[in-house]
């Protein structure tokens, strides 16, 4: 899911920290800080929507320092799951070339016996790649 937070722009915050704003208990006023931690807001929201949700509780706020960045809001341990599965069909070729090459198939002639020499030690080497991959997760 996107979403988006504001932050400083690199000119202002060199860190570029997240902003956080609060309308403060007397409203008319706001409290304006940062922090490593975004305030999520929906995928949707734009800088002048910002600026007219608090230009309506009678806050005024020079939004120019800073930016809506957006973000993949991802849920824990979804990615290696979704990475095993974009993998399986590259793992079924591979299954299906080791069987079509093996050496009882492979036979026809001496240049398909060493590209199948050279394809098999590539298959060797992508097996354990994606092997690899799937269980970084």
């Amino acid at each position: 899911m996107k979403v988006k937070a504001l932050r400083y722009k690199k000119e202002h915050n060199p860190f570029q920290e997240f902003v956080h704003i609060s309308v403060l208990e007397g409203h008319n006023n706001v409290d304006i800080y940062t922090s490593s931690l975004p305030h999520i807001q929906p995928e949707t929201a734009t800088i002048e929507d910002m600026k007219e949700y608090y230009r309506e509780w009678g806050c005024e706020i020079d939004f120019e320092p800073f930016e809506l960045v957006e973000f993949e809001l991802v849920e824990k341990n979804t990615v290696g799951a979704d990475i095993r599965n974009k993998l399986s069909p590259s793992l079924n070729l591979v299954s299906m070339l080791e069987i079509f090459f093996e050496p009882r198939i492979a036979h026809v002639s001496e240049e398909r016996a060493k590209l199948a020499e050279l394809i098999q030690k590539e298959m060797k080497n992508s097996k354990e790649n994606i092997e690899y991959i799937a269980n970084l997760l």
